[in-house]
């Protein structure tokens, strides 16, 4: 199609536009296609003024701004002798889009900024596309609105981490001064102002360690997670994270009743009344808190064309790349063609797999002619120092290919990200799991899915709807692109992502959902059924028999109050000899060299064996070998464990190589690092942590009372859940690992001296010392 016939298609369309036939978002789509072809050719001061006026009609100045990216040549400079009335009313109307000297915020942004206002409570629901834009609404939600405390909550550390390091290096400039949170334990001056980064786990801690905290504005990041259905991400053990996400929305509302809240996620289905199927469970909850829906789904800012080539032979054109595939119908060859084809259009691509292991494989099978690593030898270098050689993550990074999922170490999924997204270090090639999908923002333009599910095997699960338009927004950037690509090599994918979607629910006020114990306490009377009274009434009994106050109960709230009531009561009828060897226990763990004693460690494990529901942690309780120096058996989570503490990651990356079948094989290296980060990232630090920190709670409750003791000064094992959660105990220590450093960085901020110190930081290596002055300027901030 030439520019003439282009130009003349968007006018016809912006005329249907203003004749009320052509809706908004369809006008979206047509000009931002207008500007993806305009953006490689020649323009003169009259093509200028077209496209401004064009930009600014659909409300999004910024397609007009990012020309010059395409063509750094181009003036955009307009001529001030052929100003007209529709350039001068153009130029008017992006001037309110502005919030200050550095943020203009597009149309539908300023739609919703506009709703937030000093004089009354405002509460808002937004589902959104991916390019719209949601995080960088909130910080000028919070620029408005002058808040004094506020709590952001995002779904990951890697997120929280993100945005942490964007308010400390001044990306987002405040007229305030604010201390910015992580860590949910800390003493917070009521005189000052604060911003809280949570994941919602970290917040449900904060609300028990923090009664007197007045908060003004709460927002959550992707709430759709409030719905076990629409969890996307299978690595995230989606039938807990539902449960938090509805416990930080409940606990945190219902304390704070005034606050303003700001609830976001993408391509939420909210069904009206009249529509079949409707479940109103979402729309109560909504109502009980005083939510007002803001429905943008189709809103799209950056079109993304999808194209389905699981059946595709010969020569094919797809939106304006040209592919050729051979008879050869294997996956291999396709990928290989399509990401060869979009390589030579100085383009990036991401490949969505749905199993870690076919992220590798595709990371693996893709060949490439020998890439200049120059750009990023400091970091190839220390991962070659530290890492398997073979291991599929240096073996791709070597050829420009980054592998993203859950079991890469998370300072590594880091700088892949970093890698990919800049333009001039040649990773131009990401695979990746639904890891991608959980806000990890890159500049991709292409998004190739490998196979329409998410999961392998017996686990795996189709995609839904929402889970498929999530995977496509990744394709295509706002102020990076105008269009992204979709390219599919299962046709199952085109087939779900044009279904009708899965509208979201709340469990809590649906009365024909069964409800767990857990969830008792946080559904409305109304929604109760008889079991759930009786069992809240069986709680208020057994908890007034053992005199166990509230704030004791009801923390770690993921942990229904039976269970710990159940765990309170194994402790409390421990022998005599079972309480000498936890005693003995939290005296090594206490010690200047920390360290575990077996036999107090199994009765921990012993205790908290009957409320475990994960199965991988309770198979690692069940199973025990036999010590040499002992007649006792012990379960092979501590030998796990134990190595962990002493010998790190690697030592234990070191015994699972060894169990593989074939150990100097790649294929066994991956094995044994995908077995290694979800012991330790999965099994360690989030399940165990939840376990024993249940047993510290009550022990130490328990402890309190026989010895009449505060709570306070009761000793437990407090020493063994930092360690597990960051690896770290100092707060330097402890930020540095949330922001995703090197242990030897950790180790640093955790020495016990300055001369420790410097002996640490005279062995980084190159790579490291980069990160460790990046990490220190937030952290002396």
């Amino acid at each position: 199609m030439d520019r003439q016939q282009r130009t003349l298609n968007v006018v016809t369309t912006l005329n249907s536009f203003h004749e009320g036939v052509t809706a908004k978002h369809i006008l979206l789509n047509e000009v931002c296609e207008y500007f993806d072809f305009i953006k490689n050719e020649d323009i003169d001061d009259a093509d200028r003024r077209f496209l401004l006026y064009l930009s600014s009609k659909v409300g999004v100045p910024h397609y007009y701004d990012i020309l010059y990216k395409f063509n750094k040549d181009r003036s955009l400079v307009l001529d001030e002798d052929n100003i007209c009335l529709s350039t001068f009313s153009s130029i008017l109307y992006e001037s309110s889009l502005y919030t200050d000297e550095h943020s203009k915020l597009h149309q539908y942004q300023k739609e919703v900024l506009d709703l937030f206002s000093q004089d009354k409570i405002n509460r808002y629901f937004l589902s959104a596309s991916t390019s719209f834009g949601k995080t960088h609404l909130v910080y000028e939600i919070i620029k408005k609105m002058h808040y004094k405390n506020i709590v952001l909550i995002f779904p990951s550390i890697a997120l929280l981490t993100e945005n942490l390091a964007k308010i400390k290096n001044g990306t987002i400039k405040f007229s305030e001064e604010y201390n910015v949170h992580t860590l949910s334990d800390f003493t917070v001056n009521p005189q000052e102002n604060n911003i809280f980064i949570f994941t919602p786990e970290r917040f449900l801690s904060f609300l028990d360690k923090n009664h007197d905290v007045r908060l003004d504005f709460i927002f959550i990041d992707e709430v759709y997670k409030i719905d076990n259905g629409y969890i996307i991400d299978n690595e995230a053990k989606e039938n807990e994270r539902d449960v938090a996400y509805r416990m930080s929305i409940f606990y945190g509302f219902s304390k704070y009743t005034n606050i303003d809240i700001f609830l976001a996620g993408p391509y939420i289905e909210v069904f009206d009344q009249v529509r079949d199927g409707y479940n109103p469970s979402f729309d109560l909850f909504l109502r009980d808190f005083g939510i007002e829906k803001l429905l943008r789904n189709e809103y799209e800012i950056v079109k993304v064309t999808k194209t389905n080539v699981e059946n595709e032979r010969g020569r094919i054109t797809i939106d304006g790349l040209d592919f050729n595939f051979t008879k050869k119908t294997a996956k291999k060859a396709k990928i290989q063609e399509l990401l060869d084809r979009i390589l030579l259009n100085n383009e990036n691509a991401i490949v969505y797999c749905n199993t870690q292991g076919n992220a590798e494989k595709v990371a693996k099978d893709f060949t490439r002619a020998a890439l200049n690593t120059e750009f990023y030898a400091v970091f190839l270098a220390h991962l070659l120092q530290n890492f398997d050689p073979k291991w599929i993550v240096i073996e791709a990074l070597q050829k420009g290919v980054g592998v993203h999922h859950g079991m890469v170490p998370k300072y590594i999924q880091k700088e892949i990200i970093s890698l990919f997204n800049s333009s001039e270090s040649g990773v131009t090639v990401l695979t990746s799991t639904t890891t991608i999908t959980e806000g990890v923002n890159t500049t991709a333009k292409n998004m190739i899915v490998y196979k329409s599910e998410k999961g392998g095997g017996r686990h795996g699960k189709p995609l839904l709807t929402f889970d498929a338009k999530n995977i496509a927004g990744r394709a295509g950037r706002f102020m990076e692109h105008y269009t992204g690509r979709v390219i599919t090599l299962d046709k199952e994918f085109m087939n779900v992502i044009n279904d009708t979607g899965e509208q979201i629910t709340h469990k809590n006020y649906d009365l024909n959902v069964e409800k767990k114990e857990i969830d008792d306490e946080m559904t409305p009377e109304e929604y109760l059924d008889d079991r759930s009274r009786e069992r809240l009434m069986q709680i208020r009994v057994m908890q007034e028999a053992r005199g166990i106050p509230d704030h004791i109960l009801s923390q770690f709230k993921v942990i229904s109050k039976r269970d710990k009531i159940k765990i309170y009561d194994s402790v409390a009828g421990l022998s005599p000899l079972f309480h000498q060897r936890i005693k003995r226990f939290i005296a090594r763990l206490n010690s200047p060299r920390m360290a575990l004693e077996k036999d107090g460690f199994q009765v921990i494990l012993d205790v908290i064996y009957e409320v475990v529901e994960n199965e991988t942690l309770k198979a690692m309780i069940e199973n025990t070998f036999k010590d040499n120096y002992s007649p006792n058996h012990y379960s092979i989570l501590f030998a796990a464990l134990n190595s962990y503490l002493n010998t790190g990651f690697n030592g234990v990356y070191n015994y699972n190589l060894q169990r593989e079948s074939n150990p100097n094989s790649s294929s066994a290296v991956n094995s044994a690092m995908r077995k290694t980060s979800s012991l330790i990232y999965n099994t360690f630090k989030y399940q165990l942590v939840k376990y024993i920190g249940v047993f510290n709670l009550m022990y130490k409750f328990y402890i309190s009372q026989r010895d009449r003791i505060s709570y306070e000064d009761a000793i437990g094992i407090d020493v063994l859940l930092i360690k597990l959660e960051y690896n770290a105990f100092s707060e330097e220590a402890r930020i540095a690992s949330d922001y995703g450093v090197p242990q030897k960085i950790i180790d640093y901020y955790d020495s016990p001296n300055q001369n420790e110190a410097n002996r640490i930081q005279a062995s980084f290596d190159g790579y490291e010392k980069t990160i460790f002055d990046r990490i220190n300027n937030i952290i002396q901030n």
